[in-house]
């Protein structure tokens, strides 16, 4: 039999004390037996406690955390008349007359607008009856150079308004381009100035048939 390398000098005194006071010694080891089972029971539920916590500090902090936000692209249908009607009007002249936008939107060279089929006339009277206003868009940018640039074409199809104007949209791949997206002009219905609904009431545009009311309108709009 392989004995214990444990020194037997080290042991005797223990089993010697077991000899003379049994009692002690067995309520001895029975004392340390309980400290370390108890010891080891709280180490436990103290591991236990902390986990918990963790993962519900863990929880509250995930749920907490707010969503990214989404950003929408900037639509701007709805204003096309604002944007490639309104800039080709002069709004110091009664009756109404045509000036070149090209300029005032930082058009590139590519662009063309076109009104009945002709170029556009510098001076020419804005026609009374309705009227197609063409446009091939080439980076132009009718809301200044922090809004959208626009490329591509479209086609109006421009009605005099006691109110103002109203046109049918007909695009031709036109975009609008705003930080970095790009929106598809949709094809519809807009009018200037916009169309307000007012409590409940059908959708009525603010305006007036006066044509200096309707040119210090077109005025407002060119210096935004």
């Amino acid at each position: 039999m392989q004995r214990s390398s444990f020194p037997r000098q080290s042991v005797l005194p223990h089993i010697e004390y077991l000899r003379r006071a049994p009692l002690r010694a067995a309520g001895l080891f029975t004392a340390v037996g309980l400290a370390s089972a108890l010891g080891y029971a709280l180490g436990l539920a103290a591991a236990i406690g902390l986990g918990a916590m963790v993962s519900a500090t863990s929880a509250r902090a995930g749920r907490s955390q707010p969503a990214p936000a989404v950003h929408a692209a900037f639509d701007p249908t709805r204003f096309i008349l604002n944007a490639l009607l309104v800039p080709a009007l002069d709004p110091e002249a009664v009756p109404l007359r045509w000036v070149d936008p090209r300029p005032a939107l930082r058009c590139g060279p590519g662009t063309v607008v076109r009104v009945n089929g002709m170029p556009l006339r510098p001076g020419a009277l804005v026609p009374d009856a309705p009227f197609e206003l063409v446009w091939w868009t080439d980076q132009c940018y009718p809301f200044g150079v922090k809004g959208p640039r626009f490329d591509g074409g479209v086609k109006l199809t421009v009605f005099r308004e006691d109110w103002g104007f109203s046109a049918m949209v007909a695009p031709s791949d036109l975009y609008a381009v705003s930080d970095g997206i790009q929106t598809r002009i949709r094809r519809g219905a807009a009018t200037y100035p916009l169309c307000i609904e007012t409590n409940g009431s059908r959708c009525s545009a603010d305006g007036s048939s006066d044509a200096g009311e309707l040119k210090s309108k077109v005025k407002w709009e060119r210096s935004r």
